[in-house]
């Protein structure tokens, strides 16, 4: 919880328990001054209310006095008495764990035993009847006690104090001797956990520190970033290290800045434009200045407007050339982008996207060719390829996907051998196929793909059995008869 619900200190526990003892004794003093109080207004009163007129009254009167004044000292007597005996529990209850603490009594060991002593006199007296004397002594051990607490607490305090002063200075292992002698004082106080992590956490920062310096004497910008923003996370109040890290983020940002430039320049060059907007807009996020940008974005401007359509045009013609077609339909969509009609560019634009177009058909197929074992697919492929063929010649890639095609398909559309056995009296036929009729053994040539064979037979259950003939060589037998009756 928050710092309004913290353990107070030992030594304001002390304070708030005396005040409570105090106001005990008070309460219990009051008690027996009101209980004596009644006791001698009860004497006055049958003092004047009785009639002093015989002998035998005047001799009573001594007697009753003295039975009523034996009542009252019993009264207060019994009140001391219970007033002790409760300080005595109170005094177990607030120091009694303190003088049995080893660490306690190896701290002051003649305090501890005079406490203990203190108390012991005060039990004992408290067994004898003397209440008064109890009292006095219990008195005394309270005040020892509260001694003994408070020299206790304000060692350890001490230590701790110097611990701390220790870390602030950077002189780790001088604290780690404070932690072990507020150990050797209190191994239970809370604060020794917080002051371990704080020296790991120094051992962590040396170690950071360490290859920051080696990062230094490499001029690795970058790792010593890195490094430093590890050495903030751990110490935050360091504004030496935070510094440090500014500079070399700033240093690295500037290099960013110079790299920037320099692709953006690059890229003028080659008039890539997409790649200078890209250079231009990562100077924006580095926040280069406003004079870089400016000039940049002006010879970006300068360039796009010098690039003129016969440009464009002799690019896309250029690419034809070189079989680049996709640059070609880049190129020529721009330049009927700004000079539309131009019919050379215009058919170059049709054979580009339909060359683009065949070489992605084609595609498909070839980059998964066991998918030509079944006869649709083949179909479609064949189709495909006739349609690609009259292009073949205006790409290389696409000339070597058709022979790569055609290749498949040929293996593909070789026919497998394929032996039937039967028991000459089955009927024997493939789905959408021959009829094979009744036989004992029969080859049949099957290209790859899946097939249906049915057998029937009068008087006998049909019987089918699906055949997946592939593009492997493997020899293929396949037994079908009808065996079982109706």
């Amino acid at each position: 919880m928050g710092d309004d619900n913290k353990k107070v200190s030992l030594d304001q526990q002390l304070q708030q328990q005396t005040l409570v003892r105090g106001s005990q004794i008070r309460n219990y003093v009051l008690v027996a001054a009101i209980t004596l109080a009644l006791v001698l207004l009860a004497i006055v009163w049958h003092a004047v209310s009785s009639a002093p007129a015989t002998e035998s009254t005047s001799k009573a009167e001594p007697q009753a006095d003295s039975e009523m004044a034996i009542a009252a000292r019993g009264a207060l007597n019994e009140a001391l008495r219970e007033q002790v005996q409760q300080a005595i529990l109170t005094f177990e209850q607030q120091h009694q764990a303190l003088l049995t603490n080893e660490q306690v009594i190896a701290f002051a060991p003649e305090l501890q035993q005079q406490t203990s002593s203190a108390f012991d006199a005060a039990l004992q007296a408290f067994a004898q009847g003397q209440f008064r004397q109890a009292q006095e002594r219990l008195q005394q051990s309270d005040g020892l006690a509260t001694r003994l607490a408070r020299q206790w607490q304000q060692a350890i305090d001490s230590w701790y104090q110097q611990a701390l002063l220790a870390l602030n200075d950077q002189r780790p292992q001088e604290a780690r001797l404070y932690v072990d002698k507020m150990r050797a004082l209190n191994q239970a106080d809370e604060r020794i956990d917080e002051l371990q992590q704080r020296i790991q956490t120094f051992a962590q920062q040396q170690s950071l520190w360490r290859d920051y310096q080696g990062a230094v004497a490499e001029r690795d910008i970058v790792k010593q970033a890195a490094l430093l923003e590890q050495l903030v996370a751990l110490q935050p109040e360091r504004q030496q290290w935070q510094d440090k890290l500014n500079v070399a983020q700033e240093t690295i940002r500037k290099r960013q800045v110079a790299q920037a430039v320099k692709e953006a320049q690059h890229a003028l060059a080659q008039q890539n434009f997409i790649a200078a907007e890209q250079a231009i807009t990562q100077l924006q996020r580095l926040n280069a200045d406003g004079d870089t940008l400016g000039l940049l974005r002006a010879q970006l401007s300068k360039q796009q407007r010098q690039l003129s359509t016969e440009r464009t045009r002799a690019l896309a013609l250029s690419a034809s050339e070189q079989q680049e077609w996709q640059q070609v339909e880049s190129l020529a969509q721009q330049y009927l982008a700004r000079a539309p009609g131009d019919s050379t560019i215009t058919h170059l634009l049709t054979r580009a996207k339909q060359v683009l177009a065949a070489q992605r058909v084609l595609s498909i197929y070839t980059a998964r060719p066991e998918r030509l074992s079944d006869s649709n697919i083949r179909a479609q492929a064949e189709a495909a390829l006739t349609k690609a063929q009259p292009y073949g010649s205006y790409s290389r890639q696409l000339a070597n996907s058709i022979e790569e095609l055609n290749q498949h398909l040929s293996h593909f559309s070789t026919p497998i051998a394929v032996t039937l056995l039967s028991d000459e009296q089955t009927q024997v036929r493939i789905y959408g196929g021959d009829q094979l009729g009744e036989f004992a053994q029969k080859q049949v040539m099957l290209l790859p793909g899946s097939y249906i064979l049915e057998g029937r037979r009068s008087g006998y259950v049909s019987v089918k059995y699906e055949l997946e003939v592939s593009a492997t060589g493997t020899p293929i037998t396949l037994t079908i008869a009808c065996t079982q009756r109706i």
